[in-house]
């Protein structure tokens, strides 16, 4: 009997042994969510991105999983992965288009963008899709708390994308393609008029006519650039294209009767 009893008690122990670790091995999208919140605290933002993305994939469709897609945008964004934040922000917006959480996915999208702006000389392919995303989440969200951000940022996007045209337009004067010049510069004058590059884009024109012989023309464009900007630099500089004053006959005569 005693050998009975003691078979049992160590098969109970046995069973209820499985059992805690069964429970305690059982994960759900809120102990993966807790777990990867964790790790953003810990600034592990490698295992906070990956059990955020692990939600979505074991748990999907459930708002762990919406929460876990949000957060894993913001981890990876954490690691510089700017490619991966992109695709991640995309993928949320045409899988939850009504979602309180699209403007976040937005202003991320344009943040990653943003932080992959290159110098002037290079090709801004990254500045454009920069200024696509936050002119998107100012027009669809006038009043998200991430709107006076990026108006802020697509200000200087405006000038940098300025600046490049600008560039483009000195080198093509310095080899004489004043065609192409001219349209970069027209941009410059239209579509990006509040910027600090107007004055010089004026000025670039200016030079462009007097170069061709079209002195009327550029004189024009003095005077427009005089008027609007008249203590700016470049203003300034475009007196050297205005005709200068005949000397007056009658003070020639006068100079010569007194010899």
């Amino acid at each position: 009997m005693t050998s009975f009893f003691k078979k049992t008690f160590i098969l109970f122990l046995i069973l209820n042994i499985f059992s805690c670790k069964t429970k305690e091995e059982k994960i759900t999208a809120e102990s993966l969510y807790l777990k990867g919140f964790e790790a953003l605290q810990d600034k592990d933002y490698t295992v906070a991105s990956e059990t955020f993305e692990k939600i979505d994939d074991e748990f999907p469709f459930t708002k762990w999983s919406i929460k876990g897609q949000i957060m894993a945008i913001y981890a990876n964004y954490r690691l510089d992965e700017f490619e991966k934040v992109i695709q991640l922000a995309d993928d949320f917006t045409k899988l939850h288009p009504t979602s309180e959480y699209i403007p976040y996915a937005l202003y991320m999208k344009g943040l990653s963008y943003y932080n992959k702006i290159p110098s002037i000389e290079r090709a801004q392919d990254y500045t454009r899709e920069a200024s696509l995303s936050f002119r998107e989440l100012v027009a669809k969200f006038l009043d998200c708390e991430y709107t006076t951000d990026a108006r802020e940022k697509i200000i200087f996007i405006d000038e940098h994308l300025a600046g490049a045209k600008m560039s483009i337009a000195r080198y093509q004067i310095s080899s004489q393609n004043y065609i192409g010049a001219i349209k970069n510069i027209d941009e410059v004058i239209t579509r990006y008029r509040n910027t600090n590059q107007v004055p010089e884009a004026h000025y670039r024109l200016i030079e462009i006519y007097f170069r061709l012989g079209m002195k009327e023309e550029a004189s024009e464009i003095v005077k427009i650039l005089k008027a609007s900007y008249p203590d700016n630099y470049w203003a300034l500089e475009s007196s050297k294209f205005m005709p200068k004053p005949k000397k007056s006959s009658t003070l020639r005569i006068f100079s010569k009767n007194a010899k």
